[in-house]
């Protein structure tokens, strides 16, 4: 994964008490010994004498929860009481979100969850210089909001100076400073927009006014909400500024995803003669967190299906079955079950062997997958057993799909050695569920009815009442 870019070390003053939390954070320094000048406390006291006399020593502070030992919630409580001037992270286990969610109530600058794998450390990296990132940007807004009120020209240096990509319009939605950050950023220099209104064309296709614009005209929240839906969020840092987040397609290569912040100028007299605007490159830590997020759908995925025939399994299906179960008690629809066993199984994988036992049931399970609609779902029940579970369906409905199920699986050839063709049957019982019945009596009596099919000679569909 690439790390993220820095322009300095990172100084963390890490607190923790647990001698496992602490090596498996020293990781990211032993991966990157440049990037990273990690310090230990090991108590609360320690911890926050550190942060208020040497605060200029750290960039950050990363505290990690232990409910066995170390209250890290209650050390960002003081920690943000003090003040202390720095960001703050806090690690806790899996399960201990609420910690979380109240350490950011509280002011924390943001968290992460341990997992058992450490997988949590591909995304701290980003995390710890976000925030830094974040927390240096705020110092210096506030900085240039109280420049901006005592001189144009220092304005003009700051603007010039500062590596953020920033742009300045005035009250008349004139472009009167554009940084190179900017012009890197964007792609247009600033020579092609200062003196004119075309700040749009830097982000958009068509003309638009960017957040800077809103600010300049005091629009009621409906307007930023117009151009920038759930994307935006009022500014916990300056008063009447905006924050959002969005992906510019045009910029790059593969486009980049932009955190961007406006916030407005005022005159001596207080009132509104321009606005500031500031971007950051957040695409990265977006690449990252959907990288998480597909990494985390693809392990439940693994976790509800069958590795064999790729079908739900059987935890899975007494989940799903409970939910349907519900809903038909609450709204009295039809709800029905087939549950499949292939015939004589034992006496083929005796003879042919596992391997190509898998095969036949692989087999089963596409046969079954072509043959129901998307609104129901298939399950291997366990061993040779499959269970379909059709939402909706009254039993006679279901009844021909098990039919067709017997049918197309009964035609299917298997070859288990050279010159060899063998077809394989299955035996079936359905039924629909009764109001009120329980999970386990509704997969009974489905289950006595496949047997019924055994008894009756195998390779056939038998629905009960």
């Amino acid at each position: 994964m690439k790390q993220p870019e820095k322009t300095q070390r990172l100084k963390i003053l890490h607190v923790v008490d647990n001698q496992q939390d602490r090596d498996v954070f020293k990781q990211i320094s032993a991966a990157d010994p440049a990037g990273y000048c990690i310090s230990e406390c090991t108590s609360p006291d320690e911890a926050l004498a550190a942060a208020i006399n040497n605060s200029e020593a750290f960039d950050a502070v990363a505290i990690n929860h232990d409910p066995a030992g170390l209250d890290g919630l209650a050390l960002c409580q003081k920690m943000l009481a003090a003040p202390v001037p720095l960001p703050l992270v806090l690690l806790t286990g899996s399960g201990q979100e609420k910690i979380a969610a109240e350490a950011l109530q509280a002011g924390a600058s943001d968290y992460l969850i341990k997992d058992p794998c450490n997988a949590y450390l591909d995304l701290l990296p980003f995390v710890l210089n976000r925030v830094v990132a974040n927390h240096r940007q705020q110092r210096l807004s506030d900085d240039t909001t109280l420049s901006l009120r005592q001189n144009q020209d220092r304005l003009l240096h700051i603007i010039e100076g500062i590596t953020i990509p920033t742009f300045v319009i005035d009250k008349n939605h004139i472009v009167t400073h554009w940084n190179q950050a900017c012009a890197n950023i964007t792609g247009v220099p600033a020579a092609e927009v200062i003196g004119t209104r075309q700040q749009w064309r830097a982000f958009y296709s068509f003309e638009r006014p960017v957040m800077a614009d809103l600010i300049v005209d005091q629009v009621i929240e409906h307007m930023v909400v117009k151009h920038y839906g759930s994307k935006y969020v009022r500014s916990k840092i300056i008063a009447e500024a905006f924050e959002a987040e969005d992906f510019f397609p045009h910029f790059g290569e593969a486009g980049k995803w932009l955190y961007f912040t406006a916030a407005p100028l005022k005159d001596d007299n207080g009132q509104i003669c321009g606005a500031i605007e500031t971007l950051q490159d957040v695409s990265d830590r977006r690449k990252a967190e959907l990288a998480l997020k597909e990494s985390e759908r693809l392990y439940r995925d693994l976790s509800i299906t069958d590795g064999l025939t790729k079908l739900y399994n059987s935890r899975h299906f007494f989940g799903r079955t409970r939910e349907e179960i519900e809903r038909c008690n609450r709204y009295a629809s039809p709800l029905s079950l087939i549950l499949l066993d292939v015939d004589n199984f034992k006496g083929f994988n005796d003879t042919y062997g596992h391997i190509d036992g898998d095969r036949v049931l692989a087999g089963l399970a596409d046969v079954i997958r072509d043959s129901i609609r998307g609104v129901d779902s298939a399950y291997r029940y366990g061993g040779e057993e499959f269970i379909v579970l059709f939402p909706e369906t009254e039993p006679g409905e279901a009844a021909l799909v098990a039919e067709r199920i017997r049918q197309t699986f009964e035609q299917t050839i298997f070859s288990p050695e050279d010159g060899v063709c063998v077809t394989m049957t299955i035996s079936i019982g359905g039924g629909s569920y009764h109001g009120g019945e329980d999970l386990t009596s509704f997969v009974k009596r489905i289950d006595e009815a496949m047997y019924e099919a055994k008894r009756r000679g195998k390779n056939r569909v038998v629905f009960v009442e």
